[in-house]
C-alpha cells in the first residue's frame, strides 16, 4: 500500500513550477489591481480638482469603464490564485495569521467592489450622462474619494504581510515549545 493511501490526511501539494506560475499570476493580478486603483484615483481627483464641468463629467463617466469590471476581475483572480497557493503550499489558508488576514482583505475588497463601489460609480456616471444631455445634475465625487485611497492601502498591507510573514501560526503545533523571544 502506498504511503499516500496509508495517510488519509496527506495534503495536496503542487509542484515548484506550478506554484511559481500561480504565484506570478497572483502577483501580476495584485499589481494590476493597484494599477486600476491608480487610474481610478486620477479620474476621481481630476473630477474633484477641476472647475470645468465637462472634465468632471468625462472623468465620472470614465470610471464606469475602468473601475468596477476590471477591479472585480482582478480581485477574483487574486482571490483564486491566493486560495490555490494557500491550499497547495505549507502555509495553508488559515494556518498562519498573515495568510488569513490577506484572505480576509481580499474578500473584503472584492465584496466592496460589488456592494459599495458599483452603485456609487453607476450613480456618478448617470449624473454625468444627465449633465451631458443638458439636464441639471450635481457632479460631485461623493464617496468615490475613498476607494482609491483605501484599496491601495489595504493592498500594501497585504503585500507587506506576504513579504514579512508576521505573527506565526494561528494554532501552535502540538508538542512544539513556544519561543519566548
Amino acid at each position: 500500500m502506498s504511503q499516500a493511501l496509508a495517510q488519509p490526511s496527506a495534503r495536496w501539494r503542487m509542484g515548484a513550477r506550478t506554484r511559481k506560475s500561480i504565484l506570478v499570476v497572483h502577483i501580476a493580478s495584485a499589481g494590476t489591481w493597484i494599477g486600476i486603483d491608480v487610474v481610478m484615483a486620477v479620474l476621481v481627483f481630476t473630477a474633484l480638482g477641476t472647475d470645468d464641468d465637462r472634465t468632471k463629467a468625462l472623468s465620472l463617466r470614465s470610471l464606469e469603464l475602468v473601475a468596477v469590471g476590471p477591479l472585480l476581475a482582478t480581485g477574483l483572480v487574486c482571490l483564486l490564485t491566493g486560495v490555490l497557493l494557500g491550499l497547495g503550499s505549507r502555509y495553508g489558508l488559515v494556518r498562519y495569521w498573515w495568510v488569513a488576514v490577506k484572505l480576509v482583505l481580499n474578500l473584503l475588497l472584492t465584496a466592496l467592489v460589488l456592494v459599495a463601489l458599483a452603485p456609487e460609480v453607476a450613480d456618478a456616471a448617470e449624473r454625468a450622462r444627465r449633465f451631458d444631455a443638458g439636464l441639471p445634475a450635481p457632479l460631485g465625487v461623493g464617496d468615490l474619494i475613498f476607494p482609491p485611497i483605501v484599496s491601495p492601502a489595504a493592498l500594501l498591507v497585504a503585500m507587506t504581510l506576504a513579504v514579512f510573514k508576521p505573527w506565526g501560526r494561528i494554532r501552535p503545533v502540538r508538542g512544539a515549545t513556544r519561543n519566548s523571544s
